[in-house]
Formats: C-alpha cells, sequence, structure tokens
C-alpha cells in the first residue's frame, strides 16, 4: 500500500504545531509527514501501524515518529465515546537550528537520531506530556514554546522508551518527486492568490489538470477540502493581522479575501471561537499580563 503525504497546516506566527483532536473513531490512512509527530493516544483501545511494525494502542500511547514514516491508527474495541488524541508537529530543520544555537538542547540529537525507528514510550511519560499538553491553549505562543521544550526534555529522560522499527529506511515509493513538486506548486498558488475570489477551477487550470484530480489531491494529502484549506489560510493571515496591525477589522476582512464583513465575523468566530474583535482585544491582554 502506498503511503500519501499528509500536509501539515501551518499556524501563522508559529514554528511548529500542536492539535488536540476528538473523534468517535480512528480513520485507516496510511500517510506520512514531513515534520516529526509526536502523537499520543488517549481513552481508546486499537492499533498502531508504523512501516513494518504492528502493535496494540491502550490508554496513554506515546510514540515519536520521525519524518517520512508511514503510519496509520485504528480504534478497535473501543470502550469510552470519543478517541483522544494529542499532536505535536515540527520540522527537522527547525529543531536541528535550535540545536545548534542552544547546548542545552543538544542532548536532543539522540532522541530524534532514534526516532528515525519510532519510539515507543512508557505510561507515566505519556501522562506527564499530558499534562503539559493540557494547558497548551491556556498560554501566549511563547508559553507555548516553553511547553513544548518541557515535552521534549521529559522524553529525553524515559530510559526505558524503546524502539520499534529493526531498520530505519522508509520506503523509496513513499512519494514521488513529480507528486511532491505538485503540492508545493499548489500551496504557493493558494498562499498568492487567497485574498482573491479563487476557485477549485481556477487552481484546476493553473495546474493544467481536471477538478477532479485537484479535489483527489486535497483529500488524500491535505485531508480536506479545497474550499476548507482556503478558508483555514484566509481567517490565520486575518488572525495575525489582528495581533500585529491596528487595522481596522473591515479593511482585514477585505484584506484576505472577504467581500462581506458580516460573513468574515462569523466565520471567524466558528473557527476560533471569539469574534475578531474579542481576539483582538485578548491577545493584547495576554501580552499586557
Amino acid at each position: 500500500m502506498k503511503a500519501t503525504i499528509e500536509k501539515v497546516p501551518q499556524r501563522l506566527g508559529t514554528s511548529w504545531r500542536y492539535k488536540k483532536i476528538i473523534e468517535s473513531n480512528k480513520p485507516c490512512d496510511w500517510h506520512f509527514h514531513q515534520e516529526f509527530e509526536l502523537v499520543l493516544h488517549r481513552h481508546f483501545k486499537g492499533q498502531a501501524f508504523l512501516g513494518h511494525y504492528q502493535g496494540g494502542i491502550e490508554h496513554n500511547h506515546l510514540l515519536l515518529i520521525a519524518p517520512d514514516i508511514p503510519h496509520m491508527f485504528d480504534s478497535v474495541g473501543n470502550t469510552g465515546d470519543h478517541c483522544e488524541t494529542h499532536v505535536f508537529w515540527f520540522k527537522r530543520r527547525w529543531i536541528e537550528n535550535m540545536m545548534f544555537n542552544c547546548v542545552e538542547l543538544r542532548k536532543l540529537d539522540m532522541l530524534l537520531k532514534r526516532a528515525q525507528k519510532g519510539l515507543l514510550f512508557s505510561a507515566e511519560t505519556a501522562e506527564k506530556v499530558f499534562l503539559l499538553a493540557d494547558k497548551m491553549l491556556s498560554t501566549s505562543p511563547i508559553g507555548q514554546l516553553a511547553v513544548l521544550l518541557q515535552v521534549l526534555d521529559t522524553l529525553c529522560n524515559d530510559k526505558t522508551c524503546k524502539s520499534l522499527l529493526s531498520f530505519s529506511s522508509p520506503p523509496k515509493s513513499v512519494l514521488d518527486k513529480a507528486e511532491k513538486e505538485k503540492i508545493e506548486k499548489i500551496c504557493f498558488y493558494i498562499e498568492e492568490n487567497f485574498h482573491n475570489p479563487i476557485k477549485l477551477s481556477d487552481l484546476a487550470e493553473f495546474m493544467y489538470s481536471s477538478e477532479s484530480t485537484i479535489h483527489r489531491i486535497f483529500e488524500q494529502h491535505f485531508s480536506e477540502s479545497f474550499g476548507m484549506y482556503l478558508k483555514k489560510l484566509r481567517l490565520n493571515h486575518a488572525a495575525e493581522l489582528l495581533t500585529s496591525s491596528n487595522l481596522a477589522v473591515s479593511l482585514i476582512a477585505e484584506k484576505v479575501g472577504y467581500r462581506n464583513q458580516a460573513n468574515f465575523n462569523r466565520q471567524f468566530k466558528l473557527y476560533k471561537k471569539l469574534t475578531p474583535r474579542a481576539y483582538r482585544n485578548e491577545l493584547k491582554l495576554a501580552v499586557k499580563v
């Protein structure tokens, strides 16, 4: 089975990504990332597939997976009403630059090298990581980065973690060069044109492809539709402008591609759980504190 690359949406103003996911079951999709992935599973049983490894998932199941290693997770015999997953993604070059400039972080080198074979941590370490992750969304971006460093330090202190793969080289057929270039070209086009009223047909024309082909690419590699990807990009750019400028909300809405401010306000609140003005005021208050 050929793995598909799963693009990790980058939050503006951040250099890494954390996400908490609650779902009724874990979908089986054989994929990989270009980032390191630290994934914590809680409150369900299932199966983990990582390269040639297959093993059970229990409560407080914590894995560190290196870039380009295909994997998927499946919930079976779920005894609860949801599957709770906490995921951290960070890029190899980013963490290596951090290690180069901060001698304190160089103990991460061995951890990241061992992650090339996938690492499974103890339930005790998983619980410590959960307690750190649980306060992730209630702090500032700098505070969140500090939490990530605490998480990585916690991983380094687990002397019982074990490697899951007998060899670390990913399958050569994971993703061909042409497909990678196609995905990057799609991302470039949307980033350059998100403030315009672009449609799927516009992107298909730019890519010299059919709409159905573009739709398939988004399903396989982005795990969301073109429309949803575009909306999140616009709203993330809006969030950045709300915190980095004093522009009027109406002007920010126009700059990110919304011609109707009422629709912008509604979509922003659905995505960020706050109105644009409340979001701006809350971030300003956090900076003062």
